[in-house]
């Protein structure tokens, strides 16, 4: 029986010691890692977890801001799934520390009421000065203001005028759905590898196939694809179960006729295996860069750029434009505010000109028809429904689009009045 860790870290010295050749060395050393996610696999144990580098983070920081630093990544913690520790952490202290390592450099911290709004523009300015991203500089400034909220909320001292700035524009990010002649191409190419003569491409492409159906078809985002397990899949009644998500919350998908079909052959070519997970690559969970990778192997072979959260993308924006009602969609997304549901399922054009010539061939008719009437019969409905929004819990932007909405219609079927000049 081999003992965890201790064991593997004796024939890793072993090897350190008996080779000479680095290259040996490191084959070796590849050899016994595979060896060590194996084990811990089939042992159901935790690897233990790379340390994380405080010092260089957080290093540089006053005493008293370094240790709340790290009380706020013990309270952010607690949102994310276990398996995400590290990373998470990892990419929160780099957003939160970049600005408080800058400012500590410069001017004396003595609390957080010296992290102020004239510091953070100072800043502000260096970072687009030397071609920094809106969208980078921006989610500095919401990780910087979710560590002061949350200084704010244990009662310590901050400036309230810096919990009131606001992002910079960064423009209308359009979702980047993938054009469907180009999904297309790249379902071409997964299918070939699923259809290969070679055993080990036809294993990784069947379960690629899976994968990317499930992205496509079901919404999932790449994280929760990795983490799938067995429990989770209903293949009878074709839902997923997605369990602790972003932001810990649970919900259910669904998944049409061809990814069942896909999924049903891979997991006749997975067959047993030590881990629950759905999708494993050498006995073990996907890793963070699988899928990734290989959509980018496909699409290198396609002329195809995609991402994985492109395949997200696609879904919403496919589903939008086959009727799907927004509420329906953010459930199926697992958005929390309907207005990110709304960004993802931007329209396509093809279904912005239908709506347009349908529209237009109803005013086309009031226009050269008048005997028809003016219309008070197909715009009743019309002035219900955006009466009854009023009752709904609207803001002041949405109040006056919806009454800037109802005096459209309103003007559109009274008569026409004819001024004449005298």
């Amino acid at each position: 029986m081999i003992a965890l860790p201790g064991d593997i870290d004796r024939v890793r010295a072993y090897i350190a010691e008996r080779y000479e050749s680095e290259a040996t060395r490191a084959t070796y050393l590849k050899g016994i890692a595979k060896l060590e996610d194996f084990l811990y696999e089939t042992c159901h144990k935790e690897k233990p977890e790379k340390p994380i580098n405080w010092p260089y983070y957080v290093g540089p920081l006053p005493q008293w801001l370094a240790s709340d630093v790290r009380q706020y990544i013990v309270y952010r913690r607690r949102s994310w799934p276990r398996e995400n520790w590290r990373r998470a952490t990892i990419t929160t202290l780099s957003h939160t520390c970049q600005f408080l390592r800058w400012a500590a450099e410069r001017d004396p911290l003595p609390d957080a009421t010296a992290i102020t709004p004239a510091l953070w523009h100072r800043y502000l300015d260096r970072r687009r000065a030397a071609g920094i991203s809106p969208v980078t500089v921006n989610v500095e400034l919401h990780e910087l203001l979710g560590f002061l909220h949350f200084l704010a909320g244990r009662e310590q001292p901050v400036c309230q005028r810096m919990l009131r700035v606001q992002a910079i524009d960064e423009g209308d990010p359009l979702p980047r759905a993938v054009p469907v002649d180009q999904l297309r191409l790249l379902l071409d190419e997964v299918e070939r590898d699923a259809a290969s003569d070679h055993a080990g491409v036809r294993r990784m492409g069947v379960m690629d196939r899976a994968w990317v159906h499930v992205m496509l078809y079901s919404g999932l985002r790449t994280i929760e694809v990795r983490r799938l397990l067995t429990r989770d899949l209903d293949l009878t009644g074709r839902t997923i179960q997605v369990r602790n998500s972003k932001g810990l919350k649970n919900r259910a998908v669904f998944f049409n006729d061809v990814a069942e079909q896909a999924l049903r052959e891979w997991l006749d070519v997975r067959g047993p295996a030590a881990s629950e997970h759905v999708f494993i690559f050498h006995h073990r969970p996907l890793s963070v860069t699988y899928c990734g990778s290989r959509l980018h192997t496909y699409g290198g072979r396609c002329g195809v750029c995609v991402t994985p959260h492109q395949l997200r993308h696609s879904m919403a924006t496919l589903l939008v434009n086959a009727g799907a009602p927004f509420p329906t969609l953010q459930a199926l997304m697992g958005h929390k505010h309907i207005e990110t549901t709304l960004r993802y399922g931007r329209l396509h054009d093809a279904t912005v000109a239908a709506d347009y010539y349908r529209a237009v061939g109803q005013a086309e008719a009031w226009v050269e028809s008048p005997e028809e009437g003016n219309g008070n019969e197909s715009t009743g409905p019309l002035l219900a429904m955006l009466d009854s929004l009023k009752d709904g819990t609207l803001n002041e932007d949405q109040r006056e689009t919806v009454h800037a909405l109802r005096l459209g219609i309103l003007t559109l079927t009274e008569p026409a009045t004819t001024h004449c000049g005298g």
